[in-house]
């Protein structure tokens, strides 16, 4: 018996509890959302976007669907979330992330037509593609905040849960904020 259901998964919120003042006054940061193992066959689908910080919160609700929206996937049973967030970038970062992504994603697009839908989930990795690109560089953002959550209360068809996230420091021992998604169902 299958147990996969189709979700959406929103940004509701962020916040850093635990960071110093002068970073997070005002900052704009990239979040990275990886969903580890949704179902068979795909290990990882990755959604990639920059964040406004005010006073150490950023609050997604007011933006349109477009733009809170992570992923629309089908879920066979449980998955994962894995969370990262940047440390403030710069205009300059943000433009070569953009770049880098969509350059990925023509890249894969184009790979994607030549195997005649082989691998098509490769796609939707481009953002993690454009960040690992950029990692090599000296002046590459670098996490200030990463967390894992294990994750199989699947919501019903019309029905929302609302998950938070622990958001840990890069030394793993104390916490620096969490972010909240929206799973509909």
């Amino acid at each position: 018996m299958s147990l996969k259901k189709e979700v959406e998964v929103l940004l509701v919120n962020a916040n850093f509890s635990a960071l110093p003042g002068r970073k997070i006054l005002k900052s704009r940061n990239l979040v990275c959302v990886d969903l580890i193992w949704p179902r068979k066959g795909i290990a990882r689908k990755s959604a990639a976007r920059e964040a406004l910080f005010k006073k150490g919160a950023a609050d997604f609700t007011s933006e349109e669907w477009a733009k809170r929206i992570l992923f629309r996937e089908e879920i066979d049973g449980r998955t994962a979330f894995a969370v990262s967030i940047t440390e403030s970038v710069t205009e300059q970062k943000l433009k070569r992330f953009a770049r880098l992504t969509a350059k990925y994603a023509l890249k894969m697009g184009a790979d994607f037509m030549e195997k005649a839908m082989v691998g098509y989930a490769d796609i939707a990795s481009s953002p993690l593609d454009a960040i690992s690109a950029m990692v090599g560089e000296k002046d590459a953002p670098k996490a200030i905040a990463q967390g894992v959550l294990d994750f199989s209360d699947l919501p019903k068809e019309g029905e929302e849960k609302i998950i938070t996230i622990p958001l840990l420091k890069p030394d793993r021992k104390s916490q620096a904020g969490e972010i909240t998604l929206s799973i509909r169902g």
